[in-house]
């Protein structure tokens, strides 16, 4: 549903009320059912029909587990020391030991009972039988600490000889984090995929647009792309296996709020041999020149990366992503618009362009105050700089050690706002400059990029 635009939203309401007709309609069933073969004196109806539904049940989870197992496919190309894929049948097993093949090593957990359990006793024993060595490297198919089975598998990588088959049990998910393994541990190896699963690889890339449980991802240019804090199943969809490149938090550790989530992600990480940089963009208070640097930091990063703040850069309410996307686009310490929605005493305050914000004029305590904390360290008076009110301000300013200044003519407040900053510009000719700094160096975010190749400016 995600891939054909319907929000995460509906999506969770779809599947919610699903679940709920489905256990509606099996208790009705059931209720009915059990009144009925209680009711009956005929003992083929008391005892064959449960034992028929149990039956059919076994038919169908027999059904499905056939299905999920490999089958006698080929690979992508012969030759490699490493090949993934989904669980094998003995056919293929057999055919895994004449294409000379040392061992199978095995994802499969058995706490996912009662399908793996089963299969990986099966496998264990057809295997052997084979003539391959069987090794157990489990892993759950839903995030979890797998530092255990990376060890495993780092062991059979350091042995430096020898050709295995990596599976789980649908060759989709756990084998890719398997897979980036392999190649962190030894950039050289040869790797190979079973025919088909190539495609699954290529749909969990990130495109611009595909939306998140919180939001929506977007491309910002330079291979990077600006997300939601990751969901638990976007983790092992999108980030775990690695083809998407390193991951950077947005979030702040000094937050309370932020905390919890940025530990609980590096314990993913760390569990899945992976690293979480945190680069911490503080909205409160908030400094523009930290967003710049780290902005410049994960720009120069090199390859595709991703980066996160807690809330999607469209939501309105992730001043993080806006700094970070006005700062890469900009060169300039940004002023996010959405730590400016809430109004100043005399009126609501607008970000007119990366670092520049017109409002009106600042009650004396919002210099030094409220707008200090929103990130504006430089104000500027747009009228003449000898009237009383301007005089007032600029003593203000002075004392807070705050930079203040008057201009009346456009080619000044032009040349002023084009640098450094972050500014506020307020003054009683406001309505006739505020519109020639927005054409000139506006909008406050940069026009949306759809096309991924592009390059940040």
């Amino acid at each position: 549903m995600r891939e054909e635009g319907v929000s995460a939203e509906t999506e969770a309401a779809v599947v919610r009320l699903a679940i709920l007709v489905l256990i509606v309609v099996s208790l009705l069933l059931a209720g009915w059912f059990s009144r009925r073969v209680n009711r009956t004196s005929l003992g083929i109806l008391k005892f064959g029909l449960p034992s028929l539904a149990v039956g059919l049940a076994g038919l169908c989870m027999g059904w499905w587990l056939i299905s999920a197992q490999g089958g006698d496919v080929a690979e992508s190309f012969v030759g490699s020391r490493f090949t993934f894929g989904p669980y094998p049948s003995e056919a293929r097993l057999a055919q895994l030991a004449s294409e000379g093949y040392s061992g199978v090593i095995s994802l499969l957990h058995p706490a996912v009972v009662p399908f793996e359990t089963r299969l990986i006793g099966e496998e264990r024993r057809t295997a052997n039988a084979a003539g391959l060595e069987f090794i157990h490297a489990p892993m759950l198919p839903w995030v979890s600490d797998n530092e255990e089975s990376l060890n495993i598998i780092k062991g059979v990588v350091e042995r430096g000889h020898g050709r295995y088959y990596v599976h789980c049990l649908l060759g989709k998910d756990r084998v890719r984090i398997a897979r980036r393994w392999v190649q962190e541990l030894n950039p050289m190896a040869e790797i190979g995929w079973v025919e088909g699963t190539e495609q699954y690889e290529k749909n969990r890339q990130l495109h611009d647009g595909m939306l998140w449980e919180r939001g929506r991802v977007v491309f910002v240019g330079d291979g990077i792309f600006l997300t939601p804090q990751p969901a638990e199943d976007e983790y092992m969809l999108y980030l775990l296996p690695g083809s998407n490149g390193p991951v950077f938090s947005l979030l702040d550790p000094h937050r309370p709020e932020d905390r919890p989530w940025i530990e609980e992600e590096r314990r993913i990480y760390e569990g899945n041999g992976m690293e979480l940089a945190v680069l911490p963009i503080p909205v409160d208070p908030y400094d523009g020149h930290v967003a710049l640097a780290v902005a410049d930091r994960i720009r120069r990063s090199p390859g595709s990366k991703v980066v996160h703040a807690f809330l999607s850069l469209d939501s309105g309410r992730s001043p993080s992503a806006e700094a970070f996307v006005q700062a890469l686009y900009s060169g300039l310490p940004p002023l996010p618009p959405a730590l400016f929605v809430e109004p100043l005493f005399r009126g609501r305050a607008r970000v007119i362009a990366p670092n520049v914000a017109l409002g009106p004029r600042p009650r004396n305590d919002e210099f030094a105050g409220t707008l200090h904390r929103r990130g504006v360290r430089k104000f500027v008076y747009l009228g003449d700089a000898q009237d009383s009110e301007a005089r007032q301000d600029r003593a203000l300013c002075l004392g807070a050690g705050l930079d203040w200044r008057g201009v009346t003519r456009e080619s000044d407040l032009l040349e002023i706002v084009a640098r450094g900053g972050p500014w506020y510009v307020y003054g009683p000719m406001a309505e006739l400059l505020g519109p020639k700094v927005a054409r000139g160096m506006g909008p406050a975010l940069p026009v949306r990029i759809s096309n991924e190749e592009a390059g940040v400016p």
